[in-house]
């Protein structure tokens, strides 16, 4: 048996495969900066976005003209409605600013329909300007029929249009500071006999990333029955901001990481390869397959865009245990390639090791060697741009 066919025997070198192993029904991985779509499984398809709703209905608040210090009645309408909610009575009062911590942080429901009557008069018109809002920003497959997302006949929304309507929300200075708070109280008043009597409300947001994944800086959550476990969030690493949207999902923060450790790991190649969100796309880009990726790179270019200053890497393998890349590296090694293993910290103390070839100064070069690989025993190389080198101290300590 060749060295290249042993190499076979291990399963596949990639530790993660979203269109094999994410859970979700529908999910959408974005570029912040340029709105290009970096993966997508059934972005278009109208699914129940539970409480992620409430992006929407943070955005109609602000936008709304009013004063975040105004204060708001609760009705008995906002006080009866299913949790999760702040538990607030009727006739109890809160301003705008406090309300929006309630929805964002800790996805009050009752708190999302004193919004709807304080700002459009019921919820039946609150929930229209909703919609009309979401399709004017460009979310064109949403209909939403409450502030909240209690499930409910016409209400549903896509992970595309998720993704469109937060990387909106992320724009006002006032969304982006409350989503990425951890921890607040918000206070409520009520008069009783003739005195004004305060109650002050611990709120906790419910996006666990902030407690635990490096770059987190937002997002909000989602669940019901009907719709399972939802989520839309961004995640700042390295000048990079990725926006994740996820609908229908059993494992909610599993998908999370992996599809955005996936989206940093593989961004170069990812961007190269995909079209801005607003763009349908069709079944050929619909799902960006890591095995396909060397195929894409590997067609033909002009010049203005095959070449790096820094070269070119072959990506050949991705590991948890270091055995399993070194046996890899002395395969190659002894080919003759010039293989080296990099390791890479990930989230919660976890490590990957990554096996790579290169660098090469011309991208035509790599995709030769990327063929030759992929001819000998099977594997498909990942082509990525090398990394500037490190520049070193003149005097080092």
């Amino acid at each position: 048996m060749t060295p290249f066919l042993i190499l076979l025997t291990f399963g596949s070198v990639w530790p993660f495969s979203p269109d094999v192993d994410l859970t979700a029904r529908a999910a959408l991985l974005m570029d912040a900066a340029t709105g290009k779509v970096l993966y997508q499984r059934d972005p278009d398809l109208r699914l129940p976005p539970a409480s992620t709703t409430k992006v929407v209905t943070a955005i109609l608040a602000l936008e709304s003209g009013r004063k975040l210090g105004e204060s708001l009645t609760v009705s008995k309408v906002a006080a009866r409605v299913p949790a999760s909610k702040l538990y607030l009575r009727p006739g109890q009062t809160i301003t705008i600013g406090h309300l929006l911590y309630g929805i964002l942080l800790s996805s009050a429901n009752d708190a999302s329909i004193v919004l709807a009557e304080g700002i459009a008069g019921s919820v039946e018109n609150f929930s229209e300007r909703m919609t009309k809002k979401a399709q004017g920003i460009g979310a064109v497959n949403s209909h939403f029929t409450n502030p909240h997302g209690l499930t409910a006949p016409d209400h549903y929304s896509t992970a595309r249009d998720l993704a469109i309507l937060f990387r909106y929300a992320m724009r006002n200075p006032t969304f982006s500071e409350i989503v990425q708070t951890k921890i607040s109280s918000v206070n409520s008043t009520s008069t009783i006999r003739k005195r004004t009597v305060a109650r002050r409300i611990s709120v906790r947001n419910h996006n666990r990333l902030l407690w635990n994944f490096d770059g987190a800086i937002g997002g909000k959550t989602g669940y019901t029955h009907a719709a399972q476990k939802c989520f839309v969030g961004a995640v700042a690493r390295n000048g990079v901001t990725l926006i994740i949207a996820i609908l229908g999902a059993r494992d909610q923060w599993g998908d999370t990481k992996q599809l955005l450790e996936y989206g940093f790991d593989n961004y170069q190649t990812l961007k190269a390869a995909t079209q801005p969100a607003g763009q349908t796309a069709t079944s050929e880009q619909a799902s960006i397959r890591p095995e396909r990726i060397a195929t894409i790179l590997a067609a033909p270019q002009d010049d203005t865009r095959s070449k790096s200053s820094d070269g070119y890497l072959l990506q050949v393998g991705a590991f948890r245990e270091r055995e399993r890349a070194d046996f890899l590296l002395k395969q190659f090694s002894a080919k003759g390639l010039e293989a080296f293993v990099e390791k890479i910290s990930l989230i919660e103390g976890q490590t990957t090791y990554r096996v790579r070839i290169g660098p090469y100064a011309e991208l035509l070069e790599a995709q030769e060697v990327a063929k030759e690989i992929l001819d000998q025993s099977g594997l498909r190389a990942l082509i990525l741009p090398a990394p500037p080198p490190r520049e070193t101290p003149d005097n080092p300590s």
